[in-house]
């Protein structure tokens, strides 16, 4: 069999690539932390290894995470926005028609000043009958929220729903105003 030499610049990358794959990155010296975000669309919602434990670079197991929105800390909201809710909405959106979403389109524009604060500043609607009051608005919207939306968020949270009065645990009211 025949072998061929690779140049040693070569040899050097295929070395850091497949020694990243796994998980020895201080060969490579590269850090792959990432900076503190209040943005969940910016967050990776992924640790990094740092490889200077006396492990071997061996990845602890993580926490289990909590298994609702109301048992998460900030911090786990702020990640699973971003991981997937965050991407889980892009999607919808994008079947809609939507060529973009972005944190404000729920949050509201001012979502930075209020810290994310839920309900914001959403079209108000009816607390009597918010589908019916979304439906006076504009009809197809409604269905999709209704019918996609509500539903999918709702599971996201872990939370009930009721997808034909709009109202539960999470509901039409959890991101739009009263009126």
């Amino acid at each position: 069999m025949r072998t061929r030499n690779l140049p040693s610049s070569l040899t050097i990358s295929l070395c850091l690539l497949l020694s990243a794959g796994f998980g020895m990155t201080s060969l490579s010296g590269c850090d792959k932390s990432k900076p503190a975000t209040d943005d969940p669309s910016t967050t990776s919602g992924v640790a990094a290894d740092d490889g200077g434990g006396d492990d071997g670079g061996a990845v602890e197991p993580a926490e289990k995470a909590p298994a609702t929105w109301a048992e998460m800390d900030r911090d786990a909201r702020m990640t699973f926005m971003g991981t997937k809710v965050l991407p889980a909405m892009k999607e919808s959106f994008k079947a809609q028609g939507f060529d973009t979403f972005k944190c404000a389109n729920c949050h509201g524009a001012d979502y930075k000043e209020v810290d994310f604060k839920m309900p914001n500043d959403l079209t108000p609607l009816n607390p009597d009958n918010p589908i019916q009051s979304g439906m006076d608005l504009d009809e197809e919207m409604t269905k999709f929220m209704v019918s996609s939306v509500l539903p999918q968020m709702a599971e996201l949270l872990g939370e009930e729903t009721d997808v034909t009065t709009g109202k539960g645990e999470f509901g039409c009211l959890s991101c739009h105003l009263s009126e």
